[in-house]
C-alpha cells in the first residue's frame, strides 16, 4: 500500500478502493474485498489525521454505491442525518449485498456498535 501524502491522493484511494470493495463484495472475491478494505481504512485514517473527514460529505451522492456506503459510514459521527439518509437510500435499493450492507451498517450504528471503527 502506498504512503499517502495529500488529501487528494487519499480521496482518490478512498474512491478507488470503495468501488473495488463493492464490486468484490458482489462477486464474492474476498481477497480483493479485504485488500480494498485496508486501502479504505488507510485513506480514512489519513483524512482523519488531517482533519479532513468533512470532505467525505461530497461523496454521499457518488455514482458508485460502494463509495456512497463507505462515505456515509464514516460521516455518521460528523453528520448523522446525512449519513443515515444515504444508508437508508442505498438500503431501499435492489443491489443485493450492497443494500444489505447499508441496512446492517445503519442498524449497527443505531445500536451503538460502530464506535471502534472511528477510533
Amino acid at each position: 500500500m502506498k504512503k499517502l501524502n495529500d488529501i487528494n491522493a487519499a480521496l482518490c484511494q478512498f474512491v478507488d478502493a470503495a468501488s473495488k470493495h463493492a464490486e468484490a463484495s458482489q462477486t464474492g472475491d474476498y481477497k480483493i474485498a479485504n485488500k480494498s478494505y485496508k486501502e479504505i481504512a488507510n485513506a480514512y485514517t489519513f483524512l482523519k489525521d488531517h482533519d479532513s473527514l468533512l470532505v467525505l460529505l461530497d461523496y454521499l451522492d457518488h455514482k458508485s454505491t460502494g463509495v456512497r456506503i463507505w462515505a456515509a459510514t464514516y460521516v455518521l459521527p460528523i453528520n448523522e442525518k446525512k449519513g443515515i439518509a444515504t444508508l437508508e437510500d442505498v438500503g431501499k435499493s435492489t443491489q443485493g449485498i450492497l443494500s444489505s450492507t447499508a441496512k446492517t451498517t445503519l442498524s449497527e450504528w443505531l445500536k451503538g456498535n460502530l464506535k471502534r471503527i472511528y477510533a
